[in-house]
């Protein structure tokens, strides 16, 4: 008889260990899907963001300098810059990435021809000739900031309503080359 009562006793104790366990075991579950989808979308941001300051061209600009005078500068800012900033950025997005949340500020592309003189050797041994080498250089610079939205409430109390990460872009390339020898 008193095998029987001490099972009656134990037959609710699972049930009270769950209901302990189980909000705990939630919230850590929440919160590991929070911290992968907030790390997932900067990890999407950082790339598209290397990649669009890689792959945006002067021809983006619609400059096409042909390397004819020397000195010469173009300046290109606000939309005419961001624009392509942003098709690139969003040729480069993964799964997840959302464009609208970026956003492109202080967009600026400054474009400017070098000139360097040198001496190379001529057609006659000892003879040497003047080369001239032009460069068109183009520097970028703007400012990215992208919103992450938590997606659960979980994430909202923990992160706030939302996460701004920003990114400034500055960037110095060789656009086009040029040599000619006299």
């Amino acid at each position: 008889m008193k095998c029987l009562f001490a099972l009656k006793q134990d037959k609710g104790q699972g049930m009270v260990e769950f209901a302990l366990v189980f909000p705990i075991f939630i919230i850590i579950i929440l919160f590991i899907i929070e911290v992968g989808w907030m790390t997932y979308q900067q990890t999407v941001f950082d790339q598209s963001y290397q990649y669009s300051s890689w792959s945006v061209q002067a021809s983006d600009f619609g400059d096409s300098d042909p390397l004819d005078t020397c000195p010469s500068s173009a300046v290109y800012s606000g939309n005419t810059v961001s624009d392509p900033l942003v098709e690139r950025i969003k040729e480069a997005s993964f799964w997840g990435f959302l464009p609208e949340n970026l956003t492109v500020s202080d967009a600026q592309a400054d474009m400017k021809n070098v000139e360097k003189s040198f001496s190379v050797p001529g057609r006659t041994p000892g003879d040497t000739v003047t080369a001239i080498s032009r460069t068109r250089y183009m520097d970028l610079k703007a400012t990215l900031s992208y919103d992450i939205y938590p997606l659960t409430f979980l994430g909202r109390q923990v992160f706030g309503s939302r996460v701004t990460k920003e990114k400034k872009l500055s960037c110095s390339r060789v656009v086009s080359t040029q040599h000619r020898s006299e």
